[in-house]
């Protein structure tokens, strides 16, 4: 996939994740097979959504930058569920031309549109 000159090469269920931007080439293996991965061009940075589960961390999308460092953990937004029906991200695609990040509760769904600049998602709605 790509976006705004950044090239993203991952395929669901893969442990490796690359990207290319302007003659930068990074590859990273996770333990885990990534969830979800997208790449992004304001600013460049590629967003890994690790799998989450009981116990597990609810900033679990990643933002890298260019040159592979984590830049920085999307906060998870602020949705009106109690505390213990949260899970974390399970989604982050572009669409439209729009970044969009997709949020899981045990009781339904979040969707907005992340800053990788500060990790800050803007919760525009309900999923589905």
């Amino acid at each position: 996939m790509t976006s705004l000159e950044i090239t993203v090469e991952w395929s669901a269920g893969a442990r490796r994740v690359a990207w290319g931007w302007r003659g930068v080439r990074v590859e990273k293996h996770f333990a885990a097979a990534p969830i979800a991965v997208a790449g992004w061009g304001d600013p460049v940075s590629v967003v890994v959504v690790e799998p989450f589960g009981a116990g597990g961390r609810l900033d679990n999308a990643v933002v890298f930058g260019v040159d592979g460092v984590e830049r920085l953990r999307l906060v998870p937004p602020d949705v009106p569920v109690e505390p213990f029906r949260l899970l974390g991200f399970y989604a982050v695609y572009v669409s439209r031309g729009v970044l969009t990040a997709v949020f899981s509760t045990t009781v339904g769904d979040y969707w907005g549109v992340p800053d990788l600049r500060t990790g800050l998602v803007r919760v525009v709605g309900r999923w589905r």
